[in-house]
């Protein structure tokens, strides 16, 4: 399929000029409409196509040339955009608008101060980051694809707040600016330190770092007067060092009798997720997954203390479900890239982590590089680079569908990204946290085969009462009776298989696929109700060959009229609103007729 002609093109898809402010107040309100905070109203529900939409915020009504999508999804033109208030025209800023939103003064300055954190690093990011990469993004693949992905979360406003970096960080420790750093080490004492190895101290370490590295990290305690049999040496991010030991940390630090040891080893490179960090001086290397005390996006990238000492048990569950399946190998490949290994401090060891600050913030997570699940030519494309535009004017993937064509390229690609998943949760009971960050598609020479998944220590979710007989509960070891004796829905286990589905349904397609189905209908003219029966023709196909799962199916209810999904922003102006989720009407349904259940009837019953 062609695409669509330029100038026309142009028109459709007024995001690709905008600046970082008008991204960022776009992204604000296409939230704001997305989750019913601010109700769509004088709307024509029928069109599916660009119209003319008006809302209020609170005093104010907007009006602004938009699009209601599939899951109610709405994508706006920001540069129609104008503001009223009782019937005459006002010039609104971000200050002016926070104010008239839900929840507290203290909320509204907190989000203020993201989204212009957000604005200023955008700014500074564009004019200092390589063209270079940009233009041979299509060159890349596996973590330097990873790397050159600068786009930031396509739905979140924040999306580049990154709030604790000063400018200087900004550049040093940002994926789009970063030339590699060393991480710094610290010793901890054995008796506050979980410990998930699996070998001895001086036998991982001579793995991980080399012989000679290994050598200087014992010397580094000889010289910090401390011995190796009551201390643990634990990687740190430079700038999580920095924070903790010139913050408010530095007392907890010498509480605990932590002690620094300064720089060593491998240089690394920060992923788009800015605490995985990827190995420059060894590319074969492990990532090594770092707490980060920085506030991106929707929250502050520690890393969550139970799951950390929990990592390597998950992914040992996870690849035994994967390995006792041939299925998963044969019919919907499914690859993982398990987190090995991981180091945690904890204050009151015996106790399950999370109780102390210090907790979360000085931890790390080894995890399988990609090169380690890759066979002889083949590549692996983070799924959020399919829905990227180059900056030659075309999207990512225009040479594999002028090679292959649009519809035989997006039938293999929506196979080998989704039937993995959704067998991973009809058939054993697994609730996959697969977003477009976690996901690669593998492939050879753009033709998709496979899927790989990483990142599973605080995104996997299962319920005793959808677990597959087949298919075990986790064994976390010594941590099993905290984690037995939590409620349901705050840890792994769920109460039911409506959570798994809302993780998987949220991950997948309503943050993930939807921005692939957007840009297939502005670059190529592929309505969205056609990219959405595609998808319910591929479960529909898969519930068929499966009549065993027919039960199981139901009980996901995927299939239902409207589904509930996370309601992100509403988590920044709300956070201690016990409801964080709202209601969208599914494109997936099927009504009495047969036909897929047309977007406009549930979002005029909720947005009007």
């Amino acid at each position: 399929m062609a695409l669509r002609n330029p100038v026309a093109e142009a028109a459709l898809t007024p995001v690709r000029s905008e600046s970082p402010r008008q991204r960022v107040l776009r992204q604000l309100l296409e939230a704001l409409l997305f989750e019913g905070i601010t109700p769509c109203c004088n709307t024509d529900f029928r069109s599916e196509g660009w119209q003319r939409l008006n809302f209020p915020v609170g005093t104010l009504l907007a009006r602004c040339r938009g699009r209601v999508r599939g899951f109610s999804r709405v994508r706006l033109d920001i540069k129609s955009l104008s503001f009223s208030r009782k019937q005459r025209p006002v010039t609104v800023e971000l200050p002016d608008l926070i104010q008239e939103l839900p929840g507290s003064r203290s909320q509204h300055q907190l989000l203020l101060k993201e989204l212009n954190a957000t604005i200023a690093n955008e700014e500074q990011l564009r004019t200092s980051h390589q063209t270079r990469t940009l233009n041979d993004r299509r060159t890349l693949h596996g973590e330097a694809l990873d790397r050159a992905i600068h786009e930031g979360h396509p739905y979140h406003p924040c999306f580049k707040s990154r709030l604790g970096f000063g400018a200087d960080d900004l550049m040093r420790y940002s994926p789009e600016t970063s030339t590699g750093f060393r991480l710094h080490w610290v010793a901890v004492p054995r008796k506050h330190l979980v410990s998930q190895l699996h070998t001895s101290d001086l036998t991982f370490w001579q793995a991980e770092l080399g012989e000679e590295m290994a050598f200087l990290l014992r010397a580094s305690f000889h010289r910090a007067g401390i011995d190796w049999q009551d201390y643990g040496a634990v990687p740190v991010h430079p700038w999580q060092w920095q924070n903790l030991s010139s913050g408010a940390g530095a007392k907890q630090l010498e509480a605990f009798d932590i002690r620094g040891l300064g720089p060593l080893g491998d240089r690394y490179l920060p992923s788009q997720s800015l605490r995985s960090l990827f190995n420059l001086t060894h590319l074969a290397k492990a990532c090594i997954k770092l707490p980060l005390g920085i506030h991106n996006t929707s929250s502050r990238r520690h890393l969550e203390p139970h799951s950390v000492p929990s990592a390597p048990a998950i992914s040992q569950w996870l690849e035994a479900i994967v390995e006792s399946d041939p299925r998963l190998s044969r019919d919907y490949p499914l690859r993982l890239l398990p987190e090995y290994a991981s180091l945690s401090f904890i204050a009151q060891p015996g106790s399950l982590p999370g109780q102390h600050p210090l907790e979360g913030e000085l931890a790390a997570i080894w995890r399988t590089s990609l090169d380690a699940r890759l066979n002889e030519g083949e590549q692996a494309v983070p799924v959020n680079a399919l829905f990227q535009w180059q900056p030659d004017g075309q999207p990512f993937i225009q040479p594999w569908v002028q090679q292959y064509g649009l519809e035989p390229w997006l039938n293999a690609t929506l196979s080998a990204l989704v039937l993995p998943v959704w067998h991973m949760l009809a058939a054993h009971g697994v609730g996959l946290e697969a977003h477009a960050q976690n996901s690669l598609l593998v492939m050879r020479e753009g033709w998709p085969n496979g899927l790989l998944l990483r990142d599973f220590h605080d995104s996997v979710e299962y319920a005793r009462s959808y677990l597959a007989p087949t298919t075990p509960e986790p064994d976390l070891g010594e941590r099993q009776a905290g984690y037995d004796q939590a409620p349901d829905d705050l840890y792994y286990r769920m109460t039911g298989p409506e959570a798994l589905r809302e993780l998987a349904v949220d991950t997948l397609f309503i943050y993930n696929l939807s921005e692939l189905a957007l840009l297939l209908e502005d670059a190529y003219g592929f309505a969205e109700t056609r990219f959405w029966a595609q998808v319910r023709r591929l479960l529909d196909q898969y519930a068929q060959q499966h009549p065993e799962l027919q039960r199981r199916l139901a009980q996901l209810g995927w299939d239902q009229p409207r589904l509930k999904t996370e309601s992100l922003l509403t988590r920044k102006l709300q956070p201690n609103t016990g409801n964080l989720s709202h209601w969208v009407p599914n494109p997936l349904a099927i009504t009495l007729t047969g036909s897929p259940t047309p977007f406009t009837d549930h979002q005029q019953a909720r947005l009007s």
